[in-house]
């Protein structure tokens, strides 16, 4: 009876293991990862620290000036950032955030930013507090804005080393500026 017993235990136990370690043959899911940026960007030496005012309006310049003379802003922040494309030219980018008072007037601004020929937010080659050889301003390449809650994040990419086709080189600075958009977070 004690032979019995054991192998009558001994299956009850196998079909233990079995039970614990059989179950769904599907693979686990998979987690898709986000995909990585086409750029990888570095901050600029001289703006390691980001340039940081609380008046908006003095360097601004256009229509986005007298919107922020009538509606002042909390603070600006900026930076500019360096970023090499796929054909090898060194893109610079300046990153502005702009944060106002409030959600309405953050989506008022990125509207007037977004028209042509109403100005911007002066990038710090324009006001020459970075200098780059070949480039005094950045504003002539691609450009993108965002609203993130009250905050509006302004970026233009240009390269001194420009594409031959103007409208090949304007789209591919579009391109850097829109991957530069998520830097903000980078600028507190």
């Amino acid at each position: 009876m004690l032979p019995a017993a054991g192998i009558v235990v001994a299956a009850l136990l196998v079909g233990f293991i079995v039970w614990l370690t059989s179950g769904n043959d599907d693979p686990p899911p998979v987690t898709p990862t986000a995909p990585a940026s086409e750029y990888l960007f570095q901050r600029m030496g001289e703006t390691v620290e980001p340039a940081r005012d609380s008046d908006c309006a003095e360097h601004a310049y256009g229509k986005v000036e007298q919107f922020l003379i009538a509606n002042p802003c909390r603070q600006l922040t900026r930076a500019v950032f360096l970023t090499a494309t796929d054909s090898g030219r060194t893109v610079y980018t300046s990153i502005a955030v702009v944060r106002m008072p409030d959600r309405a007037g953050a989506e008022k601004l990125e509207l007037l930013v977004r028209q042509d020929e109403t100005g911007s937010v002066n990038d710090l080659l324009r006001e020459k507090k970075v200098n780059v050889p070949g480039l005094d301003r950045l504003s002539r390449g691609g450009f993108s804005a965002t609203t993130i809650d009250r905050d509006v994040v302004i970026a233009e990419s240009d390269s001194a080393d420009r594409d031959e086709d103007p409208a090949a080189h304007k789209a591919e600075m579009k391109r850097v500026s829109v991957a530069a958009l998520k830097l903000a977070k980078e600028l507190g």
